[in-house]
């Protein structure tokens, strides 16, 4: 049942075995998974659609590179995939290797732990099949992939259809359904037994100044990978530095997909690129859309992070004329680049997000090599020309677009001294908390990282479940 917290007849103090935090798709998800087993709460700050008193709790400062807090996320039944554009990709096979030139590298487990869930991933993203394997899906859509070096990747978004928007597909199922829905709920400190090692309850405030406090058996903190750390570094009653952060690395390593265009090269042939700036059909249903990058062997060889390219115009370019190349980089694990905690104060009394998101040297290098790269085989087939090199000195004063993807904060790792989460994502210091957001991802590839997360999340609903089953 959904229940609406604004309303003086719903209690607030109350338990419940296990308490997800967040209604977004992990948070649905694992709601729907774990109450086949066990008391499932599920609490939201924000009500069925989005409100400006709700979003404007997620306003904070921002002293590195420019980010619109406000308008990457958003406080609503259904989370942030009311935001999503559906774009699908997995991640490469050596994302989760430790690269020696990448410090912070590597995952706790390989990618086959990921790609065993990825068919229940596809499934409640809407997508029909597996099929990510460009030059197969290029064949079966009657398609070229046009570039043929040894040393480029082609590639392929994939979209869900109809775009999953997980606050409209699930509303009526939990509305009837045994998992209780808490609307218009602010979690505003993680409460901590007397050893500190586990969560006893949850405090809760509502913005028409309601107050209760939810005992738990289970946490899974599901609210993305900014507000996930803000709410542990605002639990600092009982630990100064906040819930589970003794060695201070909640909100360290926060991670994007930054964006850049490829200023120096200049697309030519616009009949050639037809195909790729705009979506494709393979087998009559699926929608597809082409992007290119380097492969292992090459960002091995430049110790260069990973990257897509695609083909794209802006509504201010013309339709007959030459595209632009953008580039979707993969971030550096960079402890500087972090969510902290500013001195102002939201409605609900709790200290607003500081976000410095911060690129580093390797950033701007492997765009570079990366850029330079592919642009040189575009203009050795004749379809572009380069009018000088990237330079990656120059990089680090030119613009960077984000991609609306939060990832790092709360990284996964075998250790308390690099990690926040063990590879289970429970928290190492606190027992009974889990973490469920792209803040687990240790680095975070080029690829949009939805069809990833959600894999991980059918993974820990699998890892739960039997904690519960009868």
């Amino acid at each position: 049942m959904i229940l609406d917290a604004f309303d003086s007849d719903v209690p607030l103090d109350r338990s419940s075995q296990v308490v997800i935090v967040g209604s977004g798709p992990v948070g649905l998800s694992l709601a729907r998974e774990l109450a086949k087993n066990a008391e499932v709460t599920l609490i939201e700050s924000g009500g069925l659609c989005n409100d400006a008193a709700h979003q404007e709790l997620l306003t904070g400062e921002c002293s590195g590179i420019p980010y619109p807090l406000t308008e990457t996320r958003v406080r609503q039944f259904g989370g942030s995939s009311a935001l999503w554009a559906g774009y699908c990709a997995q991640f490469d096979a050596h994302d989760f290797m430790e690269r020696p030139w990448i410090e912070g590298s590597g995952w706790p487990f390989p990618i086959e732990e990921v790609t065993r869930f990825y068919p229940a991933a596809s499934c409640a993203l809407n997508i029909q099949n597996l099929e990510f394997d460009a030059e197969e899906i290029a064949h079966r859509a009657g398609a070229e992939l046009p570039f043929s070096s040894g040393m480029l990747v082609p590639t392929v978004w994939r979209f869900g259809k109809p775009i999953q928007r997980f606050g409209e597909s699930m509303h009526e199922e939990l509305d009837v359904s045994d998992i209780t829905t808490l609307l218009h709920t602010n979690v505003v400190e993680v409460l901590l037994d007397a050893s500190h090692s586990r969560a006893r309850a949850l405090r809760l405030r509502t913005l028409n100044k309601r107050e209760g406090v939810l005992k738990a058996e289970l946490v899974i903190l599901a609210c993305g990978g900014i507000e996930t750390p803000r709410l542990l570094l605002n639990s600092c009653q009982q630990m100064p530095m906040g819930a589970g952060n003794t060695n201070g690395l909640v909100g360290c390593y926060f991670m994007e997909h930054p964006h850049r265009t490829v200023l120096p090269l200049r697309l030519t042939d616009v009949d050639f690129y037809s195909g790729w700036t705009s979506r494709g059909v393979f087998d009559d249903l699926h929608e597809f859309m082409f992007c290119i990058g380097t492969s292992p062997t090459f960002q091995k060889a430049q110790q260069a992070l990973n990257t897509r390219a695609h083909i794209f115009r802006t509504p201010q370019m013309a339709l007959d004329g030459p595209p632009a190349m953008g580039m979707f980089m993969e971030q550096a694990p960079n402890p500087e680049s972090r969510v902290m905690l500013d001195g102002s104060i939201d409605a609900l009394g709790m200290r607003r997000t500081r976000l410095h998101w911060q690129l580093d040297a390797l950033d701007h290098h492997s765009f570079a090599y990366n850029a330079n790269a592919l642009a040189h085989e575009i203009e050795r087939i004749g379809a572009g020309v380069m009018t000088a090199e990237v330079d990656p000195l120059r990089c680090a004063q030119e613009p960077v677009l984000h991609s609306n993807h939060h990832l790092g904060t709360t990284r996964m790792s075998d250790t308390s001294e690099t990690g926040v989460v063990n590879r289970d994502c429970r928290m190492h210091e606190i027992d009974n908390i889990y973490i469920m957001s792209g803040s687990v991802f240790p680095t975070v590839s080029w690829a949009n990282p939805t069809l990833t997360l959600m894999a991980l999340t059918y993974r820990l609903a699998d890892h739960l479940r039997d904690k519960f089953a009868s």
